[in-house]
């Protein structure tokens, strides 16, 4: 049994989802021996494997849950407090007449 999913930037939607730069993150479970002995208890390890898909289509249908992660409102809003800082006093310099 395996789960997957599925990380990109939301390129658009309608009835299904586009996403770009995806990339599949499977979650792979796998039962091993311990010990040699017939009979001998077996572990279940769990390993992830990554796979890079590019631009994917994903039908409605098989969405079962989305969640959005995006960047921090404060770290844009200092952004464009230092762009405007570093642009506005040249702007504000006097020309030649």
């Amino acid at each position: 049994m395996a789960s997957m999913n599925k990380q990109g930037k939301m390129a658009g939607y309608h009835m299904n989802l586009v996403l770009a730069d995806t990339e599949e993150f499977r979650k792979i479970r796998t039962k091993s021996k311990t010990g040699g002995a017939p009979g001998a208890s077996s572990q279940t390890v769990e390993t992830e494997a990554k796979r890079t898909l590019g631009l994917t289509i994903v039908r409605g249908a098989h969405i079962v849950s989305l969640s959005v992660e995006s960047p921090l409102l404060r770290t844009l809003a200092r952004d464009l407090e230092r762009l405007a800082l570093a642009v506005l006093p040249r702007l504000l310099l006097p020309g030649p007449a």
